[in-house]
């Protein structure tokens, strides 16, 4: 009895202490991302603002400016924050060993850690933006109901899980080859036009189902701005069961991956 009481205290203290140096983790990427730059967080909110405006002003020009239950500004700020959660995570991390490998000298500090930290970061510092955008555009009159966050908070948990999981897949594949990065950086520029971040699935055409389908990011987008209007159809294309086990498996195949190469180039 004695033996389970002290591994549930070793269990939890150890927790304790990898939950401290995340947290550490971050308060120092925070410092690195944002300090170097005069704006600093203001950066983040004047991208994806930039982001929305000019969207929302092509649309208007081609006279595509409305959007079945939402209001347009609603609908790109909402896509743009789960693009960027997911896109910035991949990006990020990949490079998060790379970038802070001085820091891995620290008992405490594990490579799973330095990808954890970048990606919460990532993840915290654009829902703030993205709360920011909605209260000015609110202010704006733009009227909208926040009605229920489970689809919200369940689209952002999955996006950065699966974000999180490639990010630590292409980390593996960096020790091979650095040409990952560009490869990685090619895709997400393509990736960001059949994501959903610009259109709603109402418009397509039956012809174009099939992207509903096979893309778990298109599903995630369009569900999360269910959160924002009684009567945005988006929780009718969600496939919850499958949308699950597609980011939960890519978190873990990534984890596994970083792990598996790290161990075969460590011992070369």
């Amino acid at each position: 009895m004695s033996d389970k009481i002290k591994v549930a205290l070793d269990f939890k203290q150890a927790l304790l202490v990898q939950a401290r140096v995340v947290y550490a983790l971050m308060l120092r990427e925070t410092k690195t991302v944002f300090g170097r730059s005069k704006f600093g967080y203001m950066w983040v909110v004047i991208q994806t603002a930039f982001n929305v405006i000019v969207i929302w002003v092509i649309r208007g020009v081609i006279r595509s400016g409305t959007v079945p239950g939402l209001p347009l500004p609603v609908f790109l700020i909402c896509g743009f924050t789960c693009w960027r959660i997911f896109s910035d995570t991949i990006s990020k991390v990949m490079v998060s060993v790379d970038a802070n490998r001085s820091l891995l000298y620290f008992s405490k500090v594990r490579h799973f850690d330095l990808g954890l930290a970048r990606a919460l970061l990532i993840a915290a510092t654009n829902i703030v933006v993205m709360i920011l955008l909605l209260l000015l555009v609110y202010l704006l009159g733009f009227k909208f109901v926040l009605g229920n966050m489970w689809p919200l908070l369940y689209s952002l948990t999955m996006l950065l899980a699966m974000g999180l999981g490639l990010g630590y897949f292409c980390c593996a594949i960096k020790r091979y080859t650095d040409s990952v990065s560009v490869l990685v950086s090619m895709l997400l520029r393509i990736g960001i036009f059949v994501s959903g971040v610009m259109f709603s699935l109402g418009h397509l055409p039956p012809s174009f189902h099939f992207l509903i389908e096979w893309n778990p990011i298109l599903q995630l987008v369009e569900y999360s701005r269910s959160s924002f209007a009684y009567a945005y159809p988006g929780a009718s294309y969600m496939k919850l069961g499958l949308v699950s086990f597609v980011s939960l498996a890519i978190l873990a195949i990534g984890m596994v991956m970083e792990k598996v190469t790290r161990t075969k180039t460590d011992a070369i």
